[in-house]
């Protein structure tokens, strides 16, 4: 077993092209033995977003706090805390934070091919 707090583990900028105001949390990972699943906490500053992307992966999202515009396919979608979100594998997606505070969810993202 693991345990950690949030406040114990490194947030690092997400350095990505496409990328604006980004910052993730990996708070399960393979180094703590996650052999299937990262779990991610991601703060995006107020008109930042990720990278407009697809990939092979699925990602699973809850909305903590914020408001954002979620792209997945050609379809829009503004979220709120309290959310719930399913991208599948190869669907181009991204999270623009449209709100007048941070934004910030949890994601997972599966490690096994």
């Amino acid at each position: 077993m693991y345990v950690t707090s949030v406040d114990k583990v490194r947030e690092r900028e997400m350095d990505v092209e496409g990328a604006r105001g980004v910052k993730v949390k990996y708070l399960l990972h393979e180094g703590v033995g996650a052999k299937r699943l990262q779990l991610r906490l991601f703060t995006i500053d107020v008109d930042g977003y990720t990278p407009l992307e697809k990939h092979k992966h699925e990602h699973e999202v809850f909305i903590l706090r914020g408001k954002a515009l979620v792209q997945g396919g050609d379809t829009e979608v503004v979220v709120k805390e309290g959310s719930i979100i399913f991208i599948p594998s190869w669907e181009k997606h991204q999270f623009k934070n449209v709100g007048e505070g941070k934004l910030q969810f949890l994601c997972t993202k599966e490690t096994v091919s």
